[in-house]
C-alpha cells in the first residue's frame, strides 16, 4: 500500500461526514517535508463557522485542533506543544488529537505518546460536514483565499466518533 502524497497546491481528498458528533478522535502517520506556511492542513471542515473544526499544524511546528464556536460564537484554538521542527521532516509520526466532551478536554497525542492536555473552553456537538484531507483551500468565491498547503505525505487516517482511550491511541501508534 502506498500513503497519500500531498505535493501540489491541489492534492486533496474531499470527504463528507453528516451530522453531528458528541465526541471525536482523529489519527493520522504523517511525513512532513516542511512546514511552508503559516498554516498547514492536516484535515479541515470545508469553510469556518458553526462548529466545524480545522486540524493543522502551525509554521511553528505546534499541532492545532481549531473549533468554531455555534452560530457565530468565539473559536478556540487547542494547540500541542511544539512537535515538528526540521529534524523531524521526512520521519513518520503518528498525530492523534481527542476532542472529549466527558472530561472537557482536547489531548494531543505523538506517537502514541500524549503529550498535552487542554481543558475546553466550550462543550458543544462537532459538525463537520464537507471536509479535505491533506490540502485545504477556503470556501469558492471567498475574498482573500486562505490555502493551508501539506507538504508530506498521510497514511492511515482514522475519524472516530467517540474519545478514544489512550491505550487505544497507543495501539495504532505501533
Amino acid at each position: 500500500k502506498q500513503a497519500l502524497e500531498f505535493r501540489n497546491v491541489s492534492d486533496r481528498v474531499r470527504i463528507s461526514v453528516p451530522g453531528e458528533m458528541k465526541a471525536m478522535t482523529l489519527s493520522a502517520w504523517v511525513r512532513i517535508g516542511g512546514l511552508d506556511r503559516a498554516f498547514n492542513s492536516l484535515f479541515m471542515s470545508e469553510g469556518w463557522g458553526d462548529r466545524k473544526i480545522h486540524w493543522q499544524i502551525t509554521q511553528k511546528g505546534e499541532v492545532r485542533l481549531g473549533i468554531a464556536g455555534p452560530s457565530g460564537q468565539r473559536h478556540h484554538d487547542y494547540d500541542s506543544r511544539v512537535k515538528f521542527s526540521p529534524e523531524r521532516f521526512g520521519q513518520w509520526t503518528h498525530l492523534a488529537v481527542v476532542y472529549d466532551p466527558a472530561s472537557k478536554e482536547v489531548r494531543h497525542y505523538l506517537n502514541g505518546e500524549l503529550t498535552t492536555r487542554k481543558e475546553l473552553q466550550s462543550v458543544h456537538p462537532l459538525q463537520i460536514g464537507l471536509a479535505e484531507l491533506g490540502n485545504w483551500n477556503d470556501r469558492p468565491g471567498a475574498k482573500g483565499v486562505a490555502i493551508r498547503h501539506l507538504s508530506g505525505a498521510m497514511d492511515e487516517f482514522g475519524l472516530y466518533s467517540r474519545a478514544l482511550s489512550d491505550s487505544e491511541i497507543a495501539e495504532l501508534a505501533r
